[in-house]
């Protein structure tokens, strides 16, 4: 079932562009929103290479504009999230985005007809209580309380969910490698957009958002969005080989990654990450990781 690695790949990648996101900015980048328009126009460029070998095939209106949405609401989900970070703590929005799976499985159910064995279901229960168990750092009396941080990150975590069923759609017609080059031009667009946005609204220009320039900083950034286009490249193949709903919720291994990266750097590089072993802690992502693994049984029996 090649699939299943595709889906379980993209969260390993995800997971260590997100060690990277965290690296640059709190030490090289003033505002993450640089981030996301650096890797909107890498993706665009990736979209136009992708169509000049194949010799720019030409697609629906429709379907094209399917694909550029995709693309834009990947980047101006970015948005919503920020500003989720900047009311609530991380605890409290990470585990939020386990609700990305609930709302691909309705929208496929609704939009694309897919259907789910019972065996299937209880993995993806098992995944999203594990991914959320592993998104939490400890339990506490205001943890469910209602925020404003709940609607910002709902409504990011819509912007993510959309992309997927938009690209399962076409893609089932016009193949891979074209949707995938579409999607990644509407990515260009997202950023132009962000872009603008930046420049206009915001006292922090473009350069200005770069802290440290140099060589370094700009290699750390290359690397960084190289991994993240490949773990988006991985994550649209799986859902182009299978259902949407079980690709999206294979996601939830991206909380199990981060745990792993994270021990391995704090046991050996404290210095970039720091993360915290205490038993308690510990043992929850443990039992975590566990509800996991059954989850990803049963969804791939």
């Amino acid at each position: 079932m090649g699939w299943v690695f595709y889906a379980i790949a993209a969260p390993a990648l995800y997971a260590v562009s997100n060690f990277f996101d965290k690296f640059l900015i709190e030490k090289r980048v003033r505002d993450p929103i640089i981030l996301a328009i650096i890797g909107g126009f890498l993706s665009c460029v990736v979209g136009f290479v992708i169509l000049m070998f194949r010799g720019f095939p030409g697609i629906p209106t429709n379907q094209l504009i399917y694909l550029l949405v995709a693309g834009v609401l990947f980047e101006l989900a970015l948005i919503p999230w920020y500003k989720a970070l900047s009311l609530e703590d991380a605890s409290r929005v990470g585990p939020l985005f386990q609700v990305i799976p609930v709302l691909v499985l309705a929208m496929s159910y609704l939009f694309l007809g897919e259907r789910l064995v019972l065996g299937q279901l209880l993995g993806f229960l098992f995944i999203l209580i594990g991914g959320y168990l592993l998104s939490v750092k400890k339990f506490g009396s205001g943890v469910f309380e209602i925020r404003r941080a709940l609607w910002w990150s709902l409504l990011s975590s819509l912007l993510f969910a959309i992309p997927f069923i938009l690209f399962k759609f076409v893609s089932l017609e016009q193949g891979f490698w074209d949707s995938l080059a579409y999607e990644f031009i509407g990515g260009g667009i997202g950023a132009l957009i962000l872009l603008i946005s930046v420049v206009v609204f915001r006292d922090v220009g473009f350069r200005g958002g770069i802290i440290k320039r140099g060589f370094g900083t700009w290699a750390i950034i290359g690397s960084n969005e190289v991994i993240y286009i490949t773990s988006r490249v991985f994550n649209f193949y799986a859902i182009a080989l299978a259902s949407a709903s079980l690709v999206s919720v294979l996601g939830g291994f991206q909380p199990f990654f981060m745990l792993v990266f994270g021990l391995i750097l704090s046991r050996w590089f404290p210095k970039i990450i720091k993360e915290n072993v205490a038993k308690k802690v510990v043992v929850l992502k443990f039992v975590a990781v566990i509800l996991i693994f059954i989850g990803v049984w049963f969804v791939s029996a």
